[in-house]
């Protein structure tokens, strides 16, 4: 069951639990539900709601804080009250269809600067804050952790070919590609993803790599299995993932359904630089990709600070638990 725009409890008590995600996030549910249960009152909407669906209003006070509301036809939030933002998984802003491109355009701008008034507001916990979602890029996120003593692959970002070659013989001859940004392409009205491929020593000097950044690095060749790690705040909840010979062998979200999945063990030190790793990019929530080696060594491959979660049924549960706990208290530890 998916909740509604406006979903909530407790009548007419103004939440102080605001959940910013798509219309149909089944994910989202499963916390909202939990919230519902607990009797903790939030309101959820989108960003594509605004301005066409709901209002904004909030005006500076002598000392530099801001009250007013955000709300729609049935609810809403005031500002004052508010405690704690998911900031799950939000779609563009929508306009009326009577505005020319360029309005549509000064509009957007104008709608994106004024929901920063919610940025402003002190004692709120962020799950994420945008801009930290939108800083953890490839090479902020792979810096961080290598900086917090995490092992990250050899990582080359260039536009050069021939660094390609050099590179690549570094590398024993066997590295792979992935995209730097998200992975979903559309091309000729098909929409596609963009999975990591292994590239052969015929591509390594390719000319076009010229035409624009790539990122490139070492195949793990002595893959035993992954780790899919969902962070929320100081709490780390591990999956390993086993994908069989074929294309989810190199990259899993080739064929999801071919996986297998079993309870995993962090070591310590990959603990504690995960933690350390998640105060660097000031994340309270991410999911993580590691590639486990022959030798036990734990490889950090991507942090992405919206991953989803809830298809994994073995930590289902605990994070819907944990992510409640963690909007309900509306404090990080």
């Amino acid at each position: 069951m998916a909740f509604p725009f406006g979903q909530g409890t407790c009548g007419e008590v103004s939440p102080h639990v605001l959940v910013v995600t798509y219309a149909l996030d089944p994910t989202a549910d499963y916390v909202l539900r939990e919230l519902n249960a607990r009797g903790v009152p939030f309101w959820r909407t989108d960003l594509a709601d605004f301005p066409t669906r709901t209002t904004l209003s909030a005006e500076l006070r002598p000392g530099g804080g801001w009250a007013g509301s955000w709300s729609g036809e049935a609810r809403g939030v005031d500002l004052s009250e508010l405690r704690a933002v998911w900031w799950r998984k939000p779609t563009r802003h929508e306009f009326a269809r009577t505005m020319s491109g360029p309005e549509q355009q000064f509009a957007s701008v104008q709608a994106k600067q004024a929901m920063t008034v919610l940025s402003a507001l002190p004692d709120v916990l962020w799950v994420n804050r945008p801009q930290a979602n939108a800083d953890c890029t490839k090479p902020v996120q792979l810096a961080a952790a290598a900086a917090s003593g995490l092992t990250v692959p050899e990582t080359l970002i260039t536009n050069v070919p021939s660094d390609v070659a050099e590179f690549a013989k570094s590398c024993g001859g066997r590295i792979i590609t992935k995209v730097l940004g998200g992975i979903v392409h559309t091309e000729g009205g098909m929409r596609g993803q963009l999975y990591t491929r292994r590239v052969p020593e015929e591509q390594w000097s390719d000319p076009r790599i010229a035409l624009t950044a790539h990122l490139f690095q070492r195949e793990i060749t002595d893959k035993a299995y992954e780790i899919r790690v969902t962070v929320v705040d100081d709490q780390l909840f591990p999956v390993a993932i086993h994908a069989p010979a074929g294309p989810a062998r190199l990259d899993w979200r080739q064929d999801s359904s071919s996986l297998g999945y079993s309870t995993a063990v962090l070591p310590g030190y990959v603990q504690d630089g995960t933690r350390e790793m998640m105060r660097r990019l000031g994340l309270v929530y991410a999911a993580l990709d590691f590639i486990v080696d022959s030798k036990g060594v734990h490889h950090l491959v991507d942090v992405n600070p919206g991953g989803q979660w809830a298809w994994i049924d073995r930590t289902r549960d605990a994070i819907t638990h944990a992510l409640a706990d963690l909007l309900q208290k509306g404090h990080s530890t």
